[in-house]
């Protein structure tokens, strides 16, 4: 089974775009007023150029209960406000993956919603920034973020809109997007990425993937698209 459906088709409610009003004027200015020179506009981009290589405020940022892209200077959604109701929507409105990241790692961090679900996607975008980067360390992050999904949030589920625009949301395991992820990713609708992680050779990439999660303690059942814990 393959990824047909958008997993940012969120609808949102009258609260939510309040709330991502607000997030977005956090995020873009900070204003004062200065008795002679009036408005003080402080504005922070977000990232756009996603060959530039991560590089890594500590050592487990984006990885489950690890806070420190909070303190880091380059995450541009720090003093944003991210929630369950608005991060899909800041996530539609982000301009690469490396944007995303730092939106999904700082949604991970807060506890903003389903945090199986902010794992995923800190994992794909870091996935995605590798693939544009060829960064070794972002590779490994990406790794590191997929594997932590399976060991802390294991039967996690993301909502998905099917069909498109027919406000119907049915959940989906993240197990088997992980899977297909590591093992046979496959891009749709701009959904997902191509890049494999530990080979360009398909057969190879399969092989490697499956001795690395293997010494994670699991084994991928690619027939039913399926994660066996053997611990």
């Amino acid at each position: 089974m393959k990824i047909t459906s958008n997993p940012m088709a969120h609808t949102t409610s009258l609260k939510g775009k309040a709330l991502i009003l607000l997030a977005m004027v956090m995020l873009i200015s900070s204003c004062g007023k200065d008795s002679d020179d009036g408005d003080i506009v402080n504005t922070v981009d977000l990232p756009t150029d996603d060959t530039i290589a991560l590089k890594l405020h500590c050592a487990d940022v984006g990885i489950f209960e690890e806070t420190c892209i909070l303190d880091d200077p380059a995450n541009p959604y720090a003093r944003a406000i991210v929630s369950e109701d608005n991060k899909f929507d800041l996530d539609a409105e982000a301009p690469s993956a490396t944007a995303k990241f730092y939106l999904w790692g700082t949604a991970l961090a807060r506890g903003a919603g389903a945090p199986g679900e902010n794992q995923f996607f800190t994992a794909l975008n870091l996935h995605r920034m590798w693939a544009a980067s060829n960064s070794e360390l972002t590779r490994l992050q990406a790794i590191r973020a997929y594997r932590s999904l399976l060991d802390n949030y294991f039967n996690s589920v993301t909502f998905f809109e099917i069909p498109l625009d027919s406000e119907n949301f049915f959940p989906q395991n993240l197990n088997m997007f992980t899977g297909q992820l590591l093992f046979d990713p496959t891009d749709l609708n701009n959904t997902f990425t191509t890049s494999r992680l530990f080979s360009a050779d398909p057969n190879v990439n399969k092989d490697l993937a499956n001795q690395e999660i293997g010494v994670w303690g699991y084994f991928y059942d690619q027939d039913v698209q399926q994660f066996i814990k053997n611990f």
